[in-house]
């Protein structure tokens, strides 16, 4: 999903001196952001905006989109358990987060907040004290039905046979 929000800032890195990396910036704020930048500090500056734009800021930036890229995520889609809502959404979330971590998702339609998966003991009291630690723990203890599904490349979503 594209979208042109302009990033937020980062935490500076001690060779920026607090100032926000022209790398991170729009092309179209990059050149002006960087000479009022450069122009606003009082601390001398060793780099010329050239070299930040091709410094170690721009290698960190494509590295961290691209271990974002590589960490696997999973989807989820529910229809939301409150009796006056029934709304329908799906939600992603990092499969690390799912599987040692926890995960919470606000329904689109109450806005109620609904444990997805709790690895921590947050909420003990809504996991039979830590034993289920999934909503798919959750849901075949009531007796429902768990599909899980493959989202292949080109948007389809797979299920195998039971």
């Amino acid at each position: 999903m594209a979208s042109s929000a302009v990033p937020l800032a980062r935490i500076s890195h001690p060779w920026t001196f607090g100032r926000q990396p022209a790398a991170l910036l729009p092309r179209s704020l990059s050149s002006s952001a960087a000479n009022a930048t450069q122009a606003s500090s009082s601390r001398p500056s060793s780099s010329s905006p050239e070299r930040l734009e091709q410094g170690p800021e721009a290698q960190s930036s494509s590295q961290d989109a691209a271990a974002f890229a590589i960490e696997p995520r999973l989807s989820l889609t529910f229809t939301c358990t409150v009796t006056t809502c029934g709304t329908r959404s799906s939600h992603q979330f990092t499969r690390r987060s799912y599987e040692k971590g926890i995960v919470i998702v606000q329904c689109p339609g109450c806005k109620n907040r609904h444990l997805i998966a709790d690895h921590l003991g947050w909420f003990k009291e809504s996991t039979e004290d830590g034993k289920m630690k999934t909503v798919e723990d959750l849901v075949r203890a009531k007796g429902e039905k768990v599909r899980r599904g493959v989202l292949l490349e080109d948007g389809v979503v797979e299920y195998a046979p039971e």
